[in-house]
């Protein structure tokens, strides 16, 4: 499968190959097994030298959803440095992706509260709340008016 991930790679330009595929299962594998490394036993298939050979062709390690959560992330860690809060605006000029993203995070929050389904994780959850994060809007308005 290596040398397939080769070939898409020298055609593409980049190892994000669609999971719906063989070599997209494959790649699955592989960030699974990484994930496992450092837990790692004997006769695990992730060697350091696939390590290597992947990292050689700038394998991703993490999903694009994964690295996209990280980039808001640092954004909103970025809003919080300058502004000393969390309240990313709905419109915000210079960074209207983080603006979409906090609505969706407190859309996708008030989902998980209901009952409903919702990609937003415990974890995910206790990271923005680390942060200072603000489920509702405008009940953080409101009781500052107050």
């Amino acid at each position: 499968m290596y040398t397939e991930l080769t070939k898409f790679h020298a055609t593409n330009g980049h190892c994000r190959v669609p999971s719906t595929s063989t070599l997209g299962q494959w790649v699955v594998r592989q960030r699974f097994l990484y994930r496992q490394y450092p837990n790692r036993t004997a006769n695990s298939s992730l060697t350091p030298e696939r390590i290597s050979k992947l990292n050689k062709l700038s394998f991703p390690w993490t999903t694009r959803s994964e690295q996209l959560w990280q980039e808001r992330i640092n954004d909103l860690m970025e809003y919080k440095r300058k502004h000393g809060d969390c309240m990313v605006p709905r419109k915000y000029p210079p960074n209207e992706q983080l603006a979409a993203w906090v609505a969706t995070q407190r859309k996708n929050y008030n989902r998980r509260e209901k009952g409903q389904p919702s990609p937003l994780s415990v974890d995910r959850i206790k990271q923005l709340e680390k942060l200072g994060f603000v489920w509702s809007y405008w009940d953080f308005n409101l009781n500052n008016f107050q």
